[in-house]
Parts: structure tokens; sequence; C-alpha cells
């Protein structure tokens, strides 16, 4: 359905097979739920949309079963009520994108369109232009040079895959309703951590033996599912026409626990690919972390980058290879980061 996706998700990877793949590549095994971590071996092989409709189906069984046994589950009726809503099947959890959407993205994949066409055409949609001057005039792309104010001088320097990739970000930004008082707050938390990991996943994915582009098209989305799980709070809030109220510990639990599962059937649902999904569906490295996947473990090192250059945390390189079992060049990823990060 979408080519563009088909290029930036699957051809770098297809075209770039021999460079990024050891010599002899080992035989893929199933990841299997029985196999410990330290004896499964680093490798990575596709999981299909099933599998992550039976992971959130899996966690948000347990999560039901656990707040029925919850002593003070009478003063909150909204629970059970957003349990039943993520309950739904994955065509009506997730939305799909809209036409206009797919014109706008379909329009970065156009051969026969000029970089001034193009950026004519992009100019039309307020969010996009936002977006991608934020992109060319932000730390990666615009350091030491002059700030963008135009579209075509915009994509010029990100280029065509960076734009496909804040073109389906903004896209994503404009499918998913908003929940309203006090959780508006968190969304917009989530949505610059998605947008400053983008950035810092281009500049480590060599390391980890992923392509740049893509690193940075996936880390615009890989917390996807927590915008998921605002969404259908949105829809609660419609349907009960009042503010929802749910118990701060529990949502946190709850978007911890289900983003990941539903992050990679979001990516699915919206053809990115299964390497994507995989990625976006592991990039905490909880599960079988041993298993190699650059993809996911650029995400994984990323994502607590940026809460280093966030926070002001010192940044433990060793705790982390250890943790998530990375498989990048460690002296190459604290040179990478080194301006950017406190290292531990």
């Amino acid at each position: 359905m979408f080519s563009f996706l088909s290029r930036l998700f699957r051809s770098a990877l297809g075209q770039k097979a021999e460079r990024q793949a050891p010599k002899s590549a080992p035989r893929p095994v199933a990841l299997t739920p029985d196999i410990a971590p330290e004896s499964a071996p680093r490798e990575w092989m596709a999981r299909d949309c099933s599998y992550w409709q039976n992971r959130t189906r899996h966690v948000l069984d347990r999560l039901r079963r656990e707040w029925l046994a919850d002593a003070e589950r009478a003063k909150w009726p909204d629970v059970l009520a957003l349990l039943d809503l993520l309950s739904a099947p994955l065509e009506e959890l997730i939305r799909q994108l809209p036409a206009a959407a797919r014109e706008a993205m379909a329009l970065c994949d156009n051969a026969a369109l000029s970089r001034g066409e193009l950026a004519e055409r992009l100019s039309r949609d307020p969010s996009l232009v936002q977006g991608l001057l934020r992109q060319a005039n932000g730390a990666f792309y615009g350091a030491g040079l002059a700030p963008i104010l135009r579209v075509d001088a915009a994509i010029d320097r990100i280029g065509i895959a960076g734009t496909r990739a804040v073109v389906l970000a903004s896209c994503v930004d404009g499918l998913l309703s908003k929940p309203g008082v006090p959780y508006d707050q968190m969304l917009g938390a989530v949505w610059t951590h998605m947008v400053n990991t983008g950035s810092l996943a281009r500049m480590i994915a060599p390391a980890f033996g992923a392509d740049a582009e893509e690193g940075f098209a996936v880390a615009l989305l890989h917390d996807v599912g927590k915008l998921v799980i605002f969404d259908r709070i949105s829809a609660l809030r419609t349907s009960k026409r009042k503010p929802v109220r749910l118990p701060d510990s529990w949502l946190s639990l709850v978007i911890d626990q289900l983003h990941e599962p539903l992050g990679a059937g979001a990516s699915h649902r919206w053809g990115l690919g299964a390497r994507a999904a995989d990625a976006i569906g592991s990039h905490h490295r909880r599960a079988r972390p041993a298993l190699r996947h650059p993809l996911a473990e650029t995400l994984f090192l990323a994502e607590r980058a940026e809460h280093s250059v966030r926070t002001g945390e010192r940044l433990d390189f060793e705790g982390l290879w250890s943790l998530g079992q990375l498989s990048g060049e460690t002296t190459e990823c604290r040179g990478i980061l080194g301006r950017r990060v406190r290292a531990a």
C-alpha cells in the first residue's frame, strides 16, 4: 500500500543485506518464549502481526486479572472500561491512516515530482511544514548552519528519507485523538521524547549495523503504542462525556507493559514491515535480549541517551551493554554520544 514505506523499511535492508550480515549467517530459529535469553542464539526472525496481537491479548488478560483482584477496583470504574476498549480487534483498535495522509506520504515516493513541486505540495499542510523545519534546524542537521525557513530548503537538507519519516510521524500525530486533562501533558511528553530519540538513533544506528535513516524513522514511532493508549482514553472520554479518571500508578503500569506489543501491531497495521515492527515491539530488550536485532538495539540505547540528555543523569554505558545484551561497539557509541551525554 505504501510504496515509500517499502523502500524506507525494506529496500535499504535488502540492498545492504550483504554488507550488514555476517559472512556466514546462522540459521534463524523461532522466537519461542520458553528459551532462556542466556541460551538463545544471537539471531533474529520476523514475527508476524498475529504474534503481536496474541502478545497484546496476553498482557491485557493479565492486567484484567490483577485489577479484578484489587480491593480498590470499585473506586475506579474507568479502568475496566479502558481495558475493554484496548481489547478490541487490531483493525478497530488502531485506526488506518486516512486517504489524505496516504496521499501526502505517496508524494515522497513520486520520482516524477521535482524537489520544488514536492515542497509546494507538502507546504499546504502547516503541521508538515512545522515538522520539516524543526528537523532541518535541529541539532543533527542544523548545527552551525543558518536557520532554514523554507520547505524546499528543509527537504534539501534532511533528504527524501528524512522527509518521509517526518511526514509519517505527522500523519500519525493527526490521526490520534487527544485524551484531555490531565493526560494531554503526558501525551506531549511522549511526542517530544520520540522526536528527540529519532535524532539520537540516526547517529548511533551504524554502530549497530543498522541504516541511519531507518533508525531515525523507526525511532520517531518507537513509542506509538503509548499514543494508541491515549487515543483510547480519548475515545472513552467522548463516550462518557466527562473526564476519565484512572489511578496514576495503574496507568503507568499499563503504558509500560502494553506499549511495545501495541506499537508493533500498529507498525504492521500501517505497513511498516516486520523488521520495524519487531524493533518497536522489543525496544526495551526485556524478553530474550540475547537475540541480535540492530534496530531494537539502536532504539534501546537511543531512548536511554535521550533520557540522559533531558535529565542530565549520567549514562552507564557498561551497565546498558550488559542489561540490553548489546552487540554494537561501545567505544564508537561513546564517541558519538560523548558530547551530548554524561558518561557514568
